[in-house]
């Protein structure tokens, strides 16, 4: 037993397995994206193109660490922890291992749902450098989220009225996206990167990269 967890926690601290370099991680698009600027972990570049999957799990939490300012108090650099965790725990071919990250992973999530209202299923495909502002009512049920993009509270990502919560009904974050506080995406929609969404928008339709959108529904404002 005792083999099978050391086994299961090497599997989960590895990259996962199958990534393979030129597929962006959450960023919606199947191509090799550069950051700029973003907030790095110690020992890695801003310039790291690698994808999430590529990354060990110590290097990961480090940069996430990195990017919420090492604020351990950081919620939430709590929520994205847990939902790495959670990501790769399903991975983990030694059952004692995984049942008991399984168990971890449910725990952690629930309370940091209850403690601070921020719930990041991790079905979501997340990226690197994800910074989430503040905290509460922070619902995050995107298809994916991508690289450097940065998410303000009360922020709802999710299916719009009606539809089930489907890949395919879900919206997807493009890297460098900025969304403020009490932003809604809904649908299957696309927020393009380097795109900003204002504050208590809600969008229901694609938003072009380096477009700034705000309003109820969201409208496109000159820079």
């Amino acid at each position: 037993m005792f083999r099978d967890l050391s086994s299961g926690l090497r599997q989960l601290v590895a990259p996962k397995s199958g990534a393979g370099a030129g597929v962006v991680m959450g960023g919606g698009a199947n191509q090799q994206t550069p950051t700029l600027g973003g907030a790095s972990a110690e020992g890695v570049a801003v310039t790291d193109s690698r994808p999430a999957e590529e990354l060990g799990l110590p290097e990961l939490l480090a940069e996430d660490f990195a990017t919420h300012d090492r604020d351990l108090l950081a919620p939430g650099f709590w929520a994205v922890a847990a939902h790495r965790v959670g990501s790769r725990a399903a991975n983990v071919e030694a059952r004692p291992a995984r049942l008991a990250l399984e168990a971890a992973y449910k725990m952690a999530s629930t309370g940091i749902d209850w403690i601070w209202g921020i719930q990041l299923p991790r079905t979501v495909e997340l990226g690197r450098r994800v910074r989430l502002w503040h905290n509460g009512c922070m619902l995050l049920t995107a298809r994916s989220i991508g690289n450097d993009v940065h998410i303000r509270h009360d922020t709802t990502f999710g299916p719009a009225r009606g539809t089930e919560g489907t890949p395919a009904t879900l919206p997807i974050i493009e890297d460098r996206a900025d969304i403020g506080s009490g932003a809604c995406v809904l649908g299957g929609v696309r927020v393009g990167h380097d795109a900003v969404v204002g504050a208590n928008t809600v969008v229901l339709k694609n938003v072009p990269p380096h477009a700034t959108v705000l309003g109820v529904p969201a409208r496109m404002i000159p820079t």
